[in-house]
């Protein structure tokens, strides 16, 4: 076989000095005066090359622009290893580097230790700098080096400039005080990989009686979800899972014109063509060998005439797990035609050519072979086709003997004999109060459905619900299912949702039975469409009837495994995941702190208060916090000896309310007023004009670390019009946010100055009467466990305009008793909430772990609030 190899070549300038005067350079040996530091630099394989491997110099795949390096010494080969001296943008004369240096410079770059045998790193960068040295100032460690970030690329159907290349190596001190005191050879590696492809296609294929021909003239070839972006040290970016406008775009490609496109990290590049190579291959062909032409990936114009053959695609390293959707990979599109009723009939097909392994790594050239010889499938997202890889160094001899094989099967090239593929629109589904679902399926086979076991020890158990076990970004999806094949169910769906009911959360699962029509409450079926295309159809009534026991307050997911129906489902087939969601979902988050800690929750700074009553004597000063936190119901204390310890909170979310009963007379909206105001006055009453920071509040770090108090508080509206408003997502605060009796104006200072768990004060808020009410018949239902009132008696809470009587059972008391003439007499009890559904979608939406237990205002003027995408 052909061995293609590669040298260095580098066009060179006449001959300049780093910091002196040279001998002239005796090109036939590639030498010059030894003098300084000498670094022998090339970019293939230190050993001697007797072959060009063509079209790579002309690609400026060797190309060190200028034939100028940066230089940077170390110590250590180590991520913290500090850089000793550094030499930017040193003259490369004929491979080698020269850099002259002083004994206390050669002390310095060998830590000092200046004598034989001593060692020290180098990491030489070449096509960084442009000669800039400012490009390195924040540069201290070898760490910071390789974690500079290069420039978006610009991957495009054009010859690229030139190509970032890192390399490094020991070097051996020889003499200290001698005119070379060290050199050695460093080898240089693109931060980039390299992709190529060429491939062999049948003349003809049959299906169903027709016989179809490929139009060889116009295939063409992607690659979709190359990596734009990396770091100098070429570790593997992991490619973003879900795709928006700042992550990817389809692309023309040109370079010239993408400067606007720069946050984005993937890419995909236009379509090459794909061109005869004028090689050919011997492929099997029904039984017997046939010479076949070998196609590779090229660049034609308008008129068909062939610019540019053999043309890589290139993509920064990048790294993904197995599955995701945004996977790179290349898309092959061959249209093929055929004779009906003496007309010709092309249809496009597509195959999806994966990468064998999950990780593209810096300085690889990945080339893929294939030979198809069957029909794709027919949807622009194709299904996977079986193929081999050959994977290599960019340098290094191809050898097929010796090279890297990562496939199936053991020939190369690789054969896609069986027309058998399987592919679903996506692997996440959520429905929004909806009971039906339908999975388009393209599938050269008949297909089945199996479901998986429930985890039921551990799912939806506060210690459970951790990343690892949520699939998709936005939104996750929580997978309560075993993730090994061992569990797999194979005579039904299990649908699993959370039961809340108990302060231990458990797992209610029941079976969905199969059904050729699925009608009644639940159902699925594989039936095929009036085109023939056969799709799964799920279907499951939510319970919507708030009258009802059993409406639903959780989402319902289901895991299912759609495979081809034969003995080949083990090797072909997708997991699906489907989440869905009730109108009403309630979820609760356990207090970090659990009953230790005082469950990180304060108020007004403070912490570990005393449960005894308050009593109504006594009077304020703005300079005693300690007092104030008495008037505002008592600080959080231990809750090892109270009879009330539920210590999650509960986070109700409303997308749809329900058309009757009581609860249908609310209305979705924000309860808080517009405008600020940060409860200045005296005790029985405060001035809703005067929006100075509040007089009464303990002064405390803020989200930023300035010192401050209550300063940008946007109460719930005190007018009777908010009654009946209920916000769409709130936090209702746990058993540390229970208090003693107080008034209703320092019930607003409670809920003003209540932080709990990471959510900081400065947001939280007395809810409103429809609130209370929502929160009240949720606990009487059985959904929640009882948050407000007791077992017997009747138990009243503040409200936005007064307060709310609640008398535990099915259809609670709820009377307005509160009026403006006796706001200061009456005390009663409150219980905080939290706007969820507004700070929860920003960009400061709860305090990091470490300071989780430090109490912190996270009030903010509303104009400055940053909405994540």
């Amino acid at each position: 076989m052909k061995k293609i190899i590669n040298y260095l070549l580098l066009a060179f300038a006449s001959v300049m000095a780093f910091s002196c005067v040279g001998e002239e350079i005796v090109p036939n040996n590639k030498t010059v005066r030894e003098d300084g530091i000498m670094l022998h630099i090339r970019t293939n394989e230190l050993e001697t090359k007797t072959e060009e491997r063509p079209g790579e110099q002309a690609r400026n795949e060797n190309l060190i622009v200028n034939n100028r390096v940066d230089i940077f010494f170390f110590k250590e080969d180590t991520p913290g290893a500090i850089i000793r001296k550094s030499a930017v943008n040193v003259l490369v004369e004929n491979e080698y580097v020269r850099i002259p240096v002083t004994f206390p410079e050669v002390q310095n770059i060998f830590n000092g230790i200046a004598q034989n045998e001593s060692t020290c790193n180098v990491v030489i960068v070449a096509n960084y700098s442009g000669g800039n040295a400012s490009v390195y100032s924040g540069c201290s460690t070898r760490e910071d080096l390789m974690n500079l970030a290069l420039d978006t690329a610009r991957w495009s159907n054009l010859t690229q400039d030139s190509f970032v290349m890192v390399g490094s190596a020991t070097l051996t001190l020889i003499n200290p005080k001698g005119s070379t005191p060290a050199k050695g050879d460093v080898r240089l590696k693109r931060v980039a990989a390299k992709v190529s492809f060429n491939m062999t296609v049948a003349s003809s294929t049959s299906e169903s009686g027709t016989t179809w021909t490929p139009n060889t003239g116009s295939m063409s070839i992607y690659l979709v979800y190359a990596m734009r972006h990396a770091v100098l040290g070429g570790t593997p970016t992991p490619v973003p899972t879900g795709i928006n406008k700042v992550d990817y775009r389809v692309v023309d490609c040109d370079k010239d014109n993408d400067a606007a496109y720069d946050d984005e990290l993937l890419y995909e590049y236009q379509g090459r063509n794909l061109v005869d190579s004028g090689e050919t291959a011997e492929r099997e062909r029904d039984g017997e060998m046939e010479e076949c032409t070998v196609y590779v990936a090229g660049i034609k114009n308008g008129a068909g005439t062939v610019l540019d053959s053999d043309s890589p695609f290139y993509t920064y390293p990048s790294t993904w797990d197995y599955g995701v959707a945004t996977e790179p990979y290349l898309k092959l599109i061959i249209p093929w035609t055929t004779e009906l009723s003496g007309a010709t009939r092309t249809k496009y097909y597509y195959y999806k050519i994966p990468f064998a392994i999950n990780t593209l790594e810096s300085n690889n050239w990945y080339r893929i072979y294939i030979d198809v010889k069957i029909l794709g499938g027919e949807e622009p997202v194709p299904p996977v086709a079986t193929i081999s890889y050959c994977i290599s160094d960019w340098e290094g001899e191809v050898d097929m003997s010796t090279a890297t094989v990562v496939t199936e099967i053991t020939v190369i090239p690789a054969q896609v004999v069986a027309a058998r593929y399987l592919s679903v629109p996506t692997t996440e589904y959520i429905l929004y109060n909806t009971d039906d679902l339908v999975i388009p399926i393209t599938s050269s086979h008949p297909v089945e459905v199996v479901g998986f076991s429930v985890d039921e020890t551990n799912a939806y158990k506060d210690d459970h619900m951790v990343d690892a076990n949520y699939v998709g970004t936005n939104p996750k999806v929580y997978n309560p299912f075993f993730k090994d094949d061992e569990h797999l169910v194979e005579d039904k769906i299990v649908i699993s949702k959370p039961d809340y009911s108990a302060t231990e959360v458990s797992a209610d699962t029941q079976e969905i039975t199969f059904g050729a029509n699925p009608s009644g409450t639940y159902g699925w079926s594989v039936k095929a469409d009036a085109t023939g295309k056969e799709q799964v159809i799920v279907h499951h009534t939510l319970n919507r009837d708030l009258s009802s026991e059993n409406y639903d307050v959780a989402p319902y997911t289901i895991r299912m495994r759609i495979r081809h129906a034969d003995e080949f489902g083990e090797s072909y087939y997708t997991d699906v995941m489907v989440e869905q969601r009730p109108p009403i979902q309630i979820h609760p988050e356990a207090n970090a702190g659990g009953k230790s800690n005082y469950g990180y929750a304060f108020v007004n700074g403070a912490q570990n208060g005393s449960p005894s009553s308050n009593s109504a004597s006594g009077s304020y000063t703005a300079s005693s916090v300690q007092n104030w936190t008495y008037y505002l119901g008592s600080s959080p204390g231990n809750l090892s000896n109270s009879s009330n310890t539920n210590t999650n909170m509960y986070i109700i979310e409303t997308s749809v309310l329900p058309t009757t009963g009581t609860i249908s007379q609310y209305m979705l909206g924000d309860p808080r007023q517009l405008t600020p105001y940060n409860l200045n006055g005296s005790k029985t009453s405060f001035t809703t004009t005067n929006t100075n920071a509040a007089t009464w509040s303990t002064s405390a770090n803020d989200w930023g670390g300035t010192n401050r108090a209550l300063t940008y508080y946007y109460p719930v509206g005190t007018d009777t019009s908010y009654n009946k408003v209920i916000a769409p997502r709130i936090r209702i605060a746990s058993s540390f946010g229970a208090t003693q009796y107080l008034t209703y104006y320092d019930a607003f200072r409670r809920c003003a100055s209540y932080q709990e768990s990471g959510y900081p004060a400065g947001r939280w808020r007395v809810p409103t009467k429809a609130e209370i009410e929502y929160i009240a018949q949720l606990n009487a239902d059985g959904k929640i466990p009882l948050l407000l009132g007791n077992t017997s008696g009747k138990t009243a809470y503040w409200c936005n305009s007064g307060y709310v009587v609640v008398e535990l059972g099915k259809t609670p008391s709820y009377t307005q008793a509160f009026t403006q003439n006796n706001v200061d007499s009456g005390r009663t009890y409150v219980r905080c909430v939290y706007d969820d559904w507004y700070w929860s979608e920003s960009d400061r939406a709860k305090l990091p772990d470490n300071k989780i237990n430090t109490f912190t205002w996270g009030d903010q003027d509303s104009s400055t609030v940053n909405i994540a995408e």
